[in-house]
C-alpha cells in the first residue's frame, strides 16, 4: 500500500492521522505521500526525507524507529526493508500514547 490513493484511504480511515510518506532509495526519497508532514518544523517531506535517514542510521544508537513528539503532533518514522514511512498524527484529543499506538498501527499497514 504505497501509491497516493492507498495513502489517502488509509489516512483517511487512521484515527487522527495527519499524513503519511514512502520513502525509497539512498539518499531517501519521497515515493509517495497523503496529507502534510508536521508543520513548522518540517516544512515538507522532502525535508523528512533529508532527516530521516541519518536519524535511524547514524545516532548513537540505530533503532529502525523515531519518534518526534512536537506540541501538537506525533511524528513516527519507522524503517522496512524496502524503504522507510513516515506518519504524522495529531497530540490532541487522544494523548502521546494513544497517538504513538496509532501511529504504528498506521505504519504497519504500509506495504510496499
Amino acid at each position: 500500500m504505497t501509491t497516493p490513493t492507498e495513502l489517502d484511504r488509509l489516512r483517511r480511515e487512521s484515527p487522527h492521522c495527519l499524513g503519511i510518506a514512502w520513502f525509497t532509495g539512498a539518499p531517501l526519497r519521497l515515493a509517495s505521500a497523503s496529507g502534510e508532514p508536521v508543520a513548522g518544523a518540517f516544512p515538507s517531506w522532502n525535508t523528512v526525507a533529508r532527516l530521516a535517514f541519518p536519524l535511524l542510521r547514524e545516532g548513537p544508537v540505530a533503532s529502525p524507529e523515531v519518534l518526534f513528539r512536537l506540541p501538537e503532533v506525533l511524528l513516527l518514522l519507522a524503517e522496512r526493508a524496502s524503504g522507510v514511512v513516515a506518519v504524522a498524527v495529531a497530540l490532541a484529543p487522544a494523548g502521546p500514547g494513544v497517538a504513538l499506538v496509532q501511529a504504528r498501527i498506521a505504519a504497519a499497514q504500509v506495504n510496499p
